[in-house]
């Protein structure tokens, strides 16, 4: 296996276990806003704002935002949608 090969199967895992998380979180309850999809500057902007204000529970996956108070989500959603 080549390593161009190696990396692109360790991007599928990645992708498909952050897919499985997503789902996984929904199923618990947790609360989806998604984002227009935005350049890397602006994801580090919001994601910093998340670290800053969101205490609790926030995971992300491209322009999926997931959170574990409704009141947080609403509050991220009105902040960036």
């Amino acid at each position: 296996m080549t390593h161009a090969e190696s990396d692109y199967i360790k991007d599928i895992v990645k992708k498909n276990a952050d897919e499985m998380m997503c789902s996984m979180l929904r199923e618990c309850g947790w609360h989806e806003v998604v984002l227009k999809r935005m350049h890397k500057p602006e994801k580090q902007i919001i994601e910093q704002w998340a670290n800053d204000n969101i205490k609790n529970g926030v995971w992300t996956h491209g322009p999926v935002w997931l959170f574990k108070d409704p009141k947080e989500a609403n509050w991220f959603a009105l902040r960036w949608s």
